[in-house]
Order: structure tokens, then sequence, then C-alpha cells
């Protein structure tokens, strides 16, 4: 396991290393994709943390605040519009293709760490209590993409500052912000519970 761990971690320093020496107008995407990984390390630490409770509870509050980040790369997709959507010139297919790829990598970083940690918590529970998890982890997480995306609040203000924070989280409860919740809450939902069915399937 470790083995494929460091695999993991050389494709995505491969990948960041193109998107940075390539000429792209998504150079945002090295630090996005950074963030994103943070939550996958986070959650393989409370993987094997999983025997010391009071370390595995701190791993996991750390995890929960980061998660966002991860699944927050959906969202620069937005970033299409600084290239057009036509798909007809050779930029257009180029920044596509880098964009896309940035953003399918945050997203299977962020689903990977929901099923660890989902395996850490409710390994014994019936599929119920994890596709519990699955749509309440969904529902926070699509809130705290709302804050990163429009209040700006980053994930380490929970701790450097957190009046800001909770200022800023009572002042954006809205329609606006309701219905991106439920949207995108909606959306990592599907995501969670259609990665957990299909890893349940049998190939052998």
């Amino acid at each position: 396991m470790k083995t494929d761990i460091i695999r993991v971690h050389v494709v995505i320093l491969g990948m960041l290393l193109v998107i940075w020496l390539v000429p792209t107008n998504y150079n945002f995407l090295i630090w996005n994709i950074f963030l994103a990984l943070i939550p996958f390390d986070l959650a393989l630490l409370i993987r094997y943390a999983k025997k010391h409770r009071l370390v595995k509870g701190l791993i996991t509050l750390g995890w929960l605040a980061f998660f966002p980040n991860a699944m927050y790369m959906v969202t620069d997709f937005s970033h299409l519009s600084s290239i057009g959507t036509g798909l007809m010139t050779e930029t257009q297919f180029f920044n596509y293709a880098i964009l896309a790829v940035g953003v399918l990598t945050g997203l299977i970083l962020g689903i990977a760490s929901a099923h660890i940690v989902g395996r850490v918590y409710c390994q014994k529970s019936s599929t119920f209590w994890t596709i519990l998890f699955y749509m309440i982890l969904s529902f926070v997480s699509a809130y705290g993409i709302y804050l990163g995306r429009f209040l700006r609040i980053n994930s380490w203000e929970i701790v450097s500052d957190p009046q800001k924070v909770i200022k800023l989280f009572t002042s954006s409860i809205s329609m606006h912000s309701l219905v991106f919740v439920i949207s995108f809450g909606a959306l990592q939902f599907a995501l969670l519970v259609l990665y957990h069915m299909v890893r349940r399937i049998n190939v052998d």
C-alpha cells in the first residue's frame, strides 16, 4: 500500500510540474491541487492512527476543515469563461484539457479521502450509516465550498481567525447560499454514493 501511495504522489507531482512548465491560463490549479491533496493525506493518517482515538479525532477535524478544498475544484470549471466554451481552437483544446485534468484530480482525491474516512468510522456498520455519513459530509462540504468560493474564507482561518469565520458564516445565510448548498451538496452526494457502489462491484 505504501508503494501505491508514493506512486499517487509522484503522479500528482508530475502533473503539477507540467502545469507549471507549460503555458496555460490555469496556473492556479497548482495551488488548488495541493490543497486537494491535504485531505487525502490526512485521511491516510486517520487510517493509520485509528487505534489512537485522540490523535484520530484531531486529525479528523483537520480533514473535515480541508475536505471542501478538494470538492471545491468542481467550481473551477467557471474559469472556462477565460477561453470560451466553443472548443474551436487549439488553444481552447489545450487549456480545456489542463483545466479538466486539474478539476478531476481534485475530485478523485476528495472522493478517495471520503471513502477512506468512511471506512474508518463506518466499516463495521451497515451501508445505511455509510450513506448517511456521505450525505452529512456532502452538505457540510458544500457550505464550506460556498464560504471559500464567494466569501474567500480559507480552511486555516478556522484556527487563525475564528471570529472572522463565524461573522461571515452567520451573515452568509441566504437563498443564494441555500440553493448553492443544495445543488453542490447533491452533486457531491451523488458522486460519493456512485463511487461507493462501484467499489462494491466484484469484477473477479
